[in-house]
């Protein structure tokens, strides 16, 4: 199986945490294929006022079946130190699940496309950069829907060096 997850971290060392993530699913299988730069961005949909999130995208190849792809980024977030204290706390480490190739998920605890996937430039922009050819769910190719997402949220990118 195929697919596109997003990463992203606001405490701690975020750099670090991301390299840790990304280590952590290797190790379990996960084949990285390719990877966006980090994209620096400001919160969003947050209660209290938080860190800068660094984000990005990878396109995977797994064995995994979705729902154990979902366990093992829970396992890795909870490795990490991952809290859940309210709806979009600050985290050391969030992965989420943003669309897998041929497959569609809709249970209590994965939806598969992402249902959010389309609204947050943090999650579009790095995944239009390693993926500018696909087409999102609702039939639009991600670069015309990025370009009408205000990219007012990303302060900054860079390349992050892994393995």
């Amino acid at each position: 199986m195929r697919g596109y997850l997003s990463l992203g971290s606001n405490l701690g060392d975020r750099s670090a945490y991301l390299l840790r993530a990304l280590d952590a699913l290797t190790a379990c299988g996960v084949r990285i294929i390719h990877m966006s730069g980090v994209y620096e961005t400001r919160p969003f949909e947050v209660p209290h006022d938080q860190r800068n999130y660094y984000n990005m995208a990878v396109f995977i190849e797994t064995d995994l079946s979705p729902h154990d792809l979902l366990r093992l980024c829970n396992t890795v977030e909870d490795d990490l130190g991952r809290e859940r204290p309210y709806v979009n706390s600050p985290r050391s480490i969030d992965i989420d699940i943003l669309l897998l190739e041929g497959i569609t998920v809709s249970t209590d605890d994965l939806k598969v496309p992402h249902p959010q996937l389309e609204k947050r430039a943090f999650v579009l922009f790095p995944l239009a950069e390693i993926a500018p050819d696909i087409v999102l769910p609702s039939g639009r190719p991600i670069l015309k829907v990025k370009k009408a997402l205000r990219d007012d949220e990303v302060v900054k990118t860079w390349i992050l060096n892994h393995g």
